[in-house]
């Protein structure tokens, strides 16, 4: 029995599901330096945890929006470029996407919780 190769075009295709593709720019965001986690806290105010993002998807193109909280003292411009390059290089290396623009923004900027000495009265 002989097998015929088949042409790379008619192999089939590969589809990433559109919530994949946002979790893996989240999980990208969160592995940049001084992403952190919103503080819990503020979701009974009616905040979402953080990172999150927002893809559109057209085509091979994707477009991400991405929001992100960051610790406290941090360069937010450096950490802001850190990010869109971190999910850029996450998402074109899927290889099915061209990533035509990633918008990054910072919502939250939790102080480090302090500790309090406790005092003798």
């Amino acid at each position: 029995m002989t097998e015929t190769a088949v042409e790379p075009g008619e192999r089939g295709s590969l589809e990433i599901k559109h919530k994949a593709v946002e979790r893996l720019a989240v999980l990208a965001a969160r592995s940049t330096e001084s992403v952190t986690d919103r503080n819990p806290g503020l979701r009974v105010l009616g905040g979402r945890d953080l990172p999150k993002a927002d893809v559109t998807i057209n085509g091979t193109r994707v477009r991400a929006q991405v929001v992100v909280a960051v610790a406290w003292p941090s360069a937010l411009a450096k950490v802001a470029a850190n990010v869109r390059a971190a999910v850029a290089r996450d998402l074109s290396e899927l290889g099915i996407y061209t990533v035509d623009r990633v918008d990054v923004t910072v919502q939250c900027v939790p102080a480090e919780a302090t500790v309090e000495e406790g005092r003798v009265q």
